[in-house]
Formats: structure tokens, C-alpha cells, sequence
């Protein structure tokens, strides 16, 4: 389903079994199965490329699977843009992500007026 934009996934595999390694899309489609949720993923506009928009993208459990939620995730880094690019050659890239939620809706029945 999503081999066309990160390879093989005999590659991906191996390359998910090593320590320290960073979530690439197989890691997000498979959380789709396994916490039957469409995730939406946001991926900044910064040094964006035209393969990037892969990543700012829904991704859904594959069929027979049905979403039962909807998970929406950041991608973001742990530094600011301009500290994150000297310690990446210039350039800006995650290093993590982060949950994206609404805020919560004020209810005044629940006050007891």
C-alpha cells in the first residue's frame, strides 16, 4: 500500500529492528493496524519538498480493518528551526513526533446551574 513512496518492505523491516533508529511511514501505516485508528500525519511546511507531501498525508488501516478514531501526530524537532538546522548540515528535519488534539469543549450543564 505505501511501498511506492518508502521501498521494499523486506528493507524497511531490517531497518526497523535497530536501536535508535527514527518511525518511518511503514512504522505509521502498521500503527493504523494495530490501533485500528486513521492516523493524520502533519508534516511542516519547512525546506519542504515535493516527496514530503507523503508524509503530510491520512493513513488508514488497510481493508478489512475499520477505523474506529482518528489520531492526528506532528511532526516536529526538540530544538528551534535555527538550532535544529546547524545540527543537521542546514537543513530542518524531525526528530520526533507530537499528538496534535482539539481543545476541550466547555459544557455549562455539567456546572449544576
Amino acid at each position: 500500500m505505501y511501498s511506492q513512496h518508502v521501498g521494499p518492505i523486506d528493507i524497511a523491516i531490517k531497518a526497523i529492528c535497530k536501536n535508535y533508529t527514527f518511525s518511518e511511514l511503514y512504522e505509521i501505516a502498521a500503527l493504523c493496524n494495530v490501533l485500528q485508528c486513521n492516523i493524520r500525519s502533519v508534516y511542516p511546511k519547512i525546506d519542504f519538498q515535493q516527496y514530503m507531501a507523503t508524509w503530510d498525508n491520512v493513513f488508514t488501516p488497510v481493508s478489512p480493518i475499520i477505523a474506529n478514531c482518528n489520531i492526528v501526530i506532528m511532526w516536529s524537532h526538540a530544538l528551534n528551526e535555527k538550532d535544529a538546522r546547524e545540527a543537521n548540515n542546514g537543513t530542518w528535519s524531525p526528530n520526533h513526533f507530537v499528538p496534535l488534539i482539539s481543545s476541550a469543549i466547555h459544557n455549562d450543564s455539567n456546572n449544576g446551574n
